[in-house]
């Protein structure tokens, strides 16, 4: 087996922080109105000074270059935070529906870190409605061990989370928590040298794809499962690159449903109460 201590090289630091500064238009287009109609196209712009931050954001209504909008729209605070995360969420002209969020936190310091939340497509909801284990749902079983999670991740669903963070931070130092849960779980399972040698390189290139930045506070990360099964970045609606690599993408979204050791306890048991919900819905 490989030394999982294997260094990963520097990323260049070719892109200032400054040019993250500009204008951008938000990922998370929501659902405001069930009566949309199909072929209006327009965008409102908002502007909002703040603590000397200019941010600009676009609601963007529904066009024909889009998705038809959920009839359910609205959205959900994070009782630990008081951040707002949308019901819906598109993503690559596809809407999602959210599962369940949660804050992750370090608890010996008393320090939220950043709010999570998993979302999936409504057909692919009624698809694993069908799944044996799935159809009658026991959340104490999810909850108890990881056969239920892994069979859902074996699906070719395509899943994303949203990842905002509660502080202002930096890329590499989320970046080094991803890293150091993906070692983890890579170190915990058997796995043949050509095999580690591929994941370890799927670990580079996601390495890699975060460019060394500051990162503001309630800024968003979309991080989404490809049912081809690969793991895409997006940040603040700017795409930073696909690793195809099935284990990579697994097992970054395991991390948030592995209840030996999730990433965030309180998203795990929120998405569990939410499955438990979606599984009943007609």
């Amino acid at each position: 087996m490989l030394r999982l201590s294997r260094t990963f090289a520097r990323l260049p630091k070719t892109c200032a922080s400054s040019r993250f500064n500009a204008s951008r238009t938000l990922t998370t287009s929501i659902a405001h109105n069930s009566s949309w109609k199909a072929n209006a196209s327009k965008h409102v712009a908002l502007t909002a000074l703040g603590a000397g931050l200019a941010t600009t954001c676009y609601l963007a209504f529904s066009s024909p270059a889009y998705s038809e909008a959920p009839a359910y729209a609205g959205t959900v605070e994070d009782p630990a935070t008081n951040l707002v995360f949308p019901i819906n969420l598109n993503t690559d002209n596809e809407w999602k529906r959210l599962i369940g969020l949660g804050v992750r936190a370090v608890t010996f310091l008393n320090m939220n870190v950043y709010v999570v939340g998993m979302y999936m497509k409504g057909e692919d909801i009624g698809e694993l409605r069908k799944l044996d284990g799935w159809k009658d749902f026991d959340k104490d079983k999810f909850l108890q061990d990881t056969d239920l999670a892994e069979q859902f991740l074996d699906q070719p669903y395509a899943l994303s989370i949203r990842l905002v963070p509660t502080r202002a931070t930096n890329t590499q130092h989320l970046r080094d928590g991803f890293l150091r849960l993906l070692m983890q779980r890579m170190k915990d399972q058997d796995m043949s040298e050509d095999e580690e040698r591929e994941v370890l390189k799927a670990i580079q290139e996601f390495k890699s794809n975060f460019v060394s930045m500051r990162v503001k506070k309630d800024s968003e990360f979309i991080f989404t499962k490809t049912k081809e099964g690969g793991l895409k970045l997006v940040y603040e609606g700017k795409d930073y690159g696909t690793v195809e690599n099935p284990w990579l993408a697994k097992n970054f979204f395991m991390a948030y449903l592995n209840p030996k050791a999730p990433s965030s306890e309180a998203a795990l048991h929120d998405i569990a109460d939410g499955f438990e919900r979606l599984m009943k819905e007609n």
